[in-house]
């Protein structure tokens, strides 16, 4: 049994691809196995995968969403843990070495998440350096909930019983569903952050799936239904902690929404949101989103 299954959904994206590939062979550490589930695409990605041969396992179905086509790999991962990997970002060589110490200083936690580098271009990560190792550790992800990191799915080693156990990723097409996934492993025990070194470079890009302002609103509205009938674990002795990570999320999008012109869907969230605010508020927010709101849209159109 590998330590890691590398799972890495793709899409149309032959021409990225490659590169991606090339960050997960240029791995230090040779412990893992590589899949690669083709979403149906219908560019020559059948075609690149094949010159691989034996070196990966190639998954096919019909295009179905990128929580589908997880959740394929993640049924047939052999790997003790999965490293999830986007088909357009890249890892630097030291990545699942660092993730493999964690595991072995944090008495093998269920959760493991690095910290990203956005990117246009590969030459922009050239400065990334390897070490040293630091990284903070928490009882689980709930526990996590006051801390200050950027926190994504695309970064993650996560024990693959554990996700078997919570059902892996929503089928939905939201770009959420990494978020989703965390909560319903919210209790599962050990989560580590690791702070340094920089584990991925997040490629940004206009075809990029965070950039999806529709997929963003539909996938906050999901995670709050998920929270009103009790998808998330921990009860109400962890509602507190649940909260604190589902309205810090929605802030950030209600912020977006409107950044973009959104006005109505930022409000829309809004309200939705007013139930758990009254739970943990955050006044300043609270009070000061719908004259921001209102303000936005008086401003002339240009």
């Amino acid at each position: 049994m590998p330590l890691f299954s590398v799972v890495i959904p793709t899409y149309n994206r032959a021409s990225l691809l490659e590169e991606t590939l090339a960050s997960v062979f240029a791995q230090t550490l040779t412990d893992h196995e590589v899949i690669v589930v083709d979403d149906g695409s219908t560019d020559g990605t059948l075609a690149l995968l094949a010159r691989y041969g034996e070196r990966i396992r190639v998954l096919r179905q019909d295009n179905a969403g990128q929580g589908v086509a997880r959740n394929l790999g993640i049924r047939e991962a052999r790997g003790e843990y999965v490293a999830f990997l986007d088909s357009d970002d890249l890892w630097p060589p030291w990545t699942l070495a660092t993730f493999q110490r964690v595991l072995q200083e944090q008495g093998r936690p269920t959760l493991v998440m690095g910290r990203a580098r956005s990117f246009q271009a590969p030459g922009e990560l050239s400065d990334l350096e390897s070490g040293p190792l630091v990284a903070r550790s928490f009882a689980d992800y709930l526990a996590s909930a006051e801390a200050n990191f950027i926190r994504t799915a695309c970064a993650v080693a996560v024990r693959t019983e554990a996700l078997r156990r919570v059902g892996g990723f929503s089928a939905k097409r939201i770009s959420s569903e990494d978020y989703d996934l965390l909560y319903r492993l919210g209790v599962e025990p050990g989560f580590v952050f690791v702070e340094s070194p920089v584990t991925l470079g997040y490629r940004q890009h206009p075809e990029s799936s965070s950039r999806d302002l529709d997929r963003g609103y539909e996938g906050t509205l999901f995670l709050l239904s998920q929270e009103r009938h009790g998808a998330y674990p921990g009860g109400s002795m962890r509602r507190r902690e649940r909260l604190a990570l589902l309205l810090f999320g929605l802030r950030h999008v209600t912020h977006w929404l409107l950044e973009h012109g959104r006005r109505r869907q930022a409000l829309t969230l809004y309200a939705r949101g007013l139930r758990f605010h009254r739970a943990l508020p955050r006044w300043r927010y609270l009070l000061g989103f719908p004259p921001w709101a209102l303000a936005t849209s008086l401003r002339p159109r240009r």
